[in-house]
C-alpha cells in the first residue's frame, strides 16, 4: 500500500510566496510600461481649421529657457487684452480650437501653441505640468512684447494638464492675472493614484517611481497646495458632471481649497472636454464673462 506523499509546509510556503511576487512583479512591470508610455505620447496631427475660422491668426514661435522651440498661432487683440490657451495630454493646439474662436471673437489676442512633446513642437519628454511650466512662461513673454496687448491684461485657459500646468504658471508668474481651467487635476500625485491605484501602492508606486526616474518633479506638480497665493487673481474652474478623468471628489477639492475670488461650473452631461459639446452657448459665456471681469474692468 502506497503512502500518499504530501508536501511539505515550507515548500508550500516557499510555491505561494513565489507566486506572489510573481503577480507583484507582473503588477510593476506593466505599471511602468505604462508610465513609460505616457511620458512619450504619440504626436497627433493638426486637424483641419474650419474655413473663416481663426481668421487673421499668424504662425508663431516660442523659445522655452531650457532651449525648446514651441510651434503654435496668434490672433491680435483688438481689446488689448490677450489668453494663452494651453490644450491636454496627446493632443495639440487644435483641440482648442473653440475656445481660441471664442476669446477672438470677443476680442482677446489669443495664443494656441503645442506643448513640449506634442504637436510641431520641439521636445519628446512630457511631464504633466512640471517641465511644461517653461512653455507656459515662453507664452507670457510673447504676450508682453506685443504692441497690441497690455502686459498688465493677461490671462490663461487650460484644459486637463493644460489647467493643471496653467494653474501651476500663474502661481510663479504674477502677470497671469486670470486663470480658467478645464478638466484639470489638483495634483499628479492624486491624479496618478485615482488613475493607476486598482492595487495600490502595488501599481501607483511603480508609476510615481517611473515618472521620478525620468527627472519629472512629482512633488511640484501640487497647484491645490498652493492656490491661495494667487492673492485676488481670480480663478474658474471648469468640469463635467460625468468626467471620468476629472472626477468630481478631485475637481470639489480644487474648489475647496482655492481662496476668493473663484467660481466653479459644472456641465451636466458632460465627460472629459466635453463643455463645447453639451453646452456650447453657457461655455462660451462662461469664458467671456470670467476674462471680462478680469482684464477689462476698469478699461
Amino acid at each position: 500500500m502506497k503512502i500518499p506523499i504530501r508536501p511539505r509546509p515550507a515548500r508550500v510556503f516557499a510555491l505561494a510566496l513565489l507566486g506572489v511576487l510573481a503577480v507583484v512583479a507582473v503588477i510593476a512591470y506593466r505599471n511602468v510600461r505604462t508610465a513609460q508610455a505616457v511620458l512619450h505620447p504619440a504626436r497627433q496631427p493638426l486637424k483641419p481649421v474650419a474655413e473663416g475660422a481663426l481668421a487673421g491668426r499668424t504662425d508663431v514661435e516660442l523659445r522655452t529657457r531650457d532651449g525648446l522651440t514651441l510651434r503654435g498661432w496668434y490672433l491680435p487683440s483688438r481689446n488689448r487684452a490677450a489668453v494663452v490657451v494651453m490644450h491636454g495630454f496627446a493632443e495639440n493646439r487644435t483641440q482648442m480650437l473653440f475656445e481660441a474662436e471664442v476669446l477672438s471673437r470677443a476680442g482677446y489676442g489669443v495664443l494656441l501653441f503645442d506643448s513640449r512633446g506634442h504637436g510641431e513642437s520641439e521636445g519628446d519628454l512630457v511631464t504633466w505640468g512640471d517641465r511644461e511650466r517653461q512653455d507656459l512662461r515662453a507664452a507670457v513673454d510673447f504676450l508682453s512684447l506685443r504692441d497690441d496687448v497690455d502686459p498688465s491684461r493677461l490671462g490663461v485657459l487650460g484644459f486637463s494638464m493644460g489647467g493643471t500646468t496653467a494653474m501651476l504658471g500663474a502661481l510663479e508668474d504674477p502677470r497671469l492675472k486670470a486663470v480658467a481651467t478645464a478638466g484639470a487635476y489638483p495634483s499628479l500625485e492624486a491624479d496618478t493614484r485615482y488613475s493607476y491605484g486598482k492595487w495600490g501602492p502595488l501599481s501607483v508606486q511603480p508609476v510615481l517611481w517611473t515618472l521620478r526616474m525620468s527627472g519629472v518633479d512629482v512633488d511640484a506638480v501640487d497647484p491645490m497646495k498652493h492656490l491661495c497665493d494667487l492673492k485676488g487673481r481670480p480663478l474658474l474652474l471648469i468640469n463635467g458632471d460625468v468626467d471620468e478623468y476629472a472626477p468630481a471628489f478631485l475637481q470639489d477639492a480644487l474648489f475647496q481649497t482655492a481662496c476668493e475670488p473663484k467660481s466653479y461650473w459644472v456641465v451636466p452631461g458632460a465627460h472629459h472636454g466635453e463643455y463645447a459639446k453639451k453646452a456650447p452657448e453657457e461655455y462660451a459665456r462662461h469664458l467671456r464673462d470670467f476674462f471680462d471681469a478680469a482684464l477689462l474692468s476698469g478699461s
